[in-house]
This record gives structure tokens, sequence and C-alpha cells, in this order.
């Protein structure tokens, strides 16, 4: 290769690099506003019920439930059971809060949480990815313990 070829590569291969990481950028941010759905989440046990909105402005609320919750034998939710108390405090979360992004870091910052301890910090969500209509990421702590989660969404239809 001579050093006009060696020159012309390396402009071309700046130039792909620079459109395809300001592609990654408008991907993680803007493209991610919507309403999601969940497809599977490795720490809830069977794929829950889950909805994840994410605003224009930098807001977003999630929710995730297990699809097999016991109704309460009061049908009252303030007058349940032990056990149904149980089931229900560990069988779903909702949060909201404020987001941010930054390379593949999802930031989210929690201001309130029907799990108290995530109230006012942040949980960052690590490998995230964002490809046509899927949202992933992985939450490297998760509120039930034990590994990391990886969590797939799917933008609503």
């Amino acid at each position: 290769m001579n050093k006009r070829s060696i020159l012309s590569f390396s402009a071309i291969t700046a130039l792909g690099l620079a459109l395809y990481s300001n592609s990654a950028v408008s991907q993680s941010a803007k493209d991610m506003v919507g309403t999601w759905t969940i497809v599977s989440a490795e720490a809830f046990g069977p794929t829950p019920k889950g909805l994840l909105m994410i605003d224009a402005n930098g807001r977003y609320s999630l929710m995730l439930m297990r699809p097999d919750l016991p109704k309460y034998a009061s049908n009252n939710r303030t007058q349940g059971d032990s056990e149904e108390y149980k089931a229900i405090g560990s069988g779903s979360i909702s949060y909201y809060g404020t987001y941010s992004v930054s390379g593949s870091d999802l930031t989210l910052r929690v201001e309130h949480s029907s799990f108290p301890n995530w109230n006012g910090t942040e949980q960052k969500r690590t490998n995230f990815t964002l490809t046509g209509d899927e949202l992933k990421y992985t939450n490297t702590a998760p509120s039930v313990g034990g590994s990391a989660a990886v969590l797939v969404w799917r933008r609503a239809k």
C-alpha cells in the first residue's frame, strides 16, 4: 500500500467510526422514548408482566410483576393475609424517576420505588443496547439479590 492509499483508508475509517458513534448516541437517548413491554427478565422467575415508559424529558416509569400473583381472598388490597402480602411483595416492583445514557450504561435515578431501599438511589444498568424495537440491559444488582440479570424489552405497538 502506498502513502496515499493509507491516508484514504484512514480517512474513510475515521468517517465510518464517527458516523457509527453518532448513530449509537442517537439510538441511546432519543430513540428509546416510548412505551416498552417486557420480553424477559432472568431474575424474576417466570417471564413477568411489565411496562417501561420513557419520555423525551428524561423521565421513566417501570413496573414488573409475576404473571401468577394470587388474588386476595378478601377482594380488598388493604386486607390481605401474610401469605398474600408476601407473594405480592416478592413478586412485583415498580419505580420511577429520571434516566440518562452514557455509552453502554443506563443510569436510573429512583425517586420512589415499591422497594423503599432504592428510594433516592442511582441504579446502574450496563451493556445497554437499543436495536430497532428491542431495548436490552444488564441489572448487576437486582432487588431480589443474586447475580446480574438481563432484561429485554420490546417497543409496544
